[in-house]
């Protein structure tokens, strides 16, 4: 009789009364496969060359991939063998070129991201990764472009915050999270909070007061009408006059005196006319940080 196998790891199902006195060669062998799965971490170099992986490879648990990359390299999985892997990408020169995991049905690949760990799964046709985050999270990446290895995926697990329009039939759910189907546009732009009713975010400063809404600006400008109007004040005193010990206008002077004294007093500020106008910065002291990603896919 012939053995049959298990469909997502093969192992080997004898058919009974198969392996009389040879039992110890199916169980055994399952025994190894099994361990592989689950405790098995293999390590391969790397240059620029691809790699078909082999039974002892692609059934371990984890995969570390070393030494120097001199070019783009596709790493192939099988299709028989279906389940999920620990990926490593110790490699350097990951910043020029990149890893790619594929399975030999040409179905859907992704990249392995420089000097971290990710989980993928093949499913037998995809390749896709596990447990990258939410859908909807943000990343804040300290670089000027979107990382090669996340433009090398078949489907881009991040998209830049760029305004751009998210294609709905890559991306379905990620629209009905923003509510849009445009991206948040983060350049040049800090990031706030949803304001959720309170009011603290006017839409006479922003376009709406929803995801996605944007606003604000580098300066404001300032105007007379901003500023307390100056004018020229001038204050006169009465002339007072005395004579003969009698006194006239109010003075208040010794009797006898004939002297006239008028005293001004004046005050001057400036006079700001309607057509005065400066810009006034508004930008707290900051840094630039780089892109603003968002999970996608």
């Amino acid at each position: 009789m012939v053995s049959t196998f298990t469909p997502n790891i093969q192992l080997e199902e004898p058919a009974r009364g198969d392996d009389l006195g040879t039992w110890d060669t199916p169980v055994n062998s399952n025994m190894t496969i099994t361990d592989l799965v689950v405790g098995g971490i293999t390590t391969i170099s790397l240059n620029n060359s691809p790699i078909v992986l082999a039974g002892v490879q692609f059934q371990t648990k984890g995969i570390t991939f070393n030494s120097t990359l001199t070019g783009n390299v596709q790493i192939t999985f099988p299709t028989s063998f279906k389940k999920s892997y620990e990926i490593r990408n110790a490699c350097t020169g990951s910043s020029a070129f990149i890893i790619t995991l594929a399975t030999t049905s040409g179905g859907q690949v992704v990249c392995a991201p420089p000097g971290e760990s990710v989980d993928v799964i093949n499913d037998g046709t995809n390749l896709y990764f596990h447990n990258m985050g939410r859908i909807g999270s943000y990343w804040d990446y300290a670089g000027s472009s979107v990382p090669a290895w996340v433009s090398g995926c078949t489907i881009a697990p991040y998209l830049n915050c760029d305004g751009s329009v998210i294609a709905s039939s890559i991306y379905p759910l990620l629209p009905i999270i923003l509510g849009s189907s445009l991206l948040p546009d983060s350049k040049g732009r800090a990031r706030f909070a949803l304001d959720q009713g309170t009011g603290r975010i006017s839409t006479a400063v922003f376009s709406s007061a929803t995801v996605g809404g944007s606003g604000g600006g580098q300066t404001t400008t300032l105007s007379s009408l901003h500023l307390p109007k100056l004018t020229d004040v001038s204050h006169t005193h009465g002339t007072n006059a005395q004579s003969g010990g009698t006194t006239t206008g109010g003075g208040g002077f010794p009797a006898g005196a004939t002297t006239a004294a008028t005293i001004n007093s004046a005050f001057t500020g400036l006079s700001y006319g309607s057509s005065s106008q400066i810009a006034v910065p508004t930008v707290p002291p900051a840094y630039i940080g780089g892109l603003v990603l968002i999970r996608a896919g």
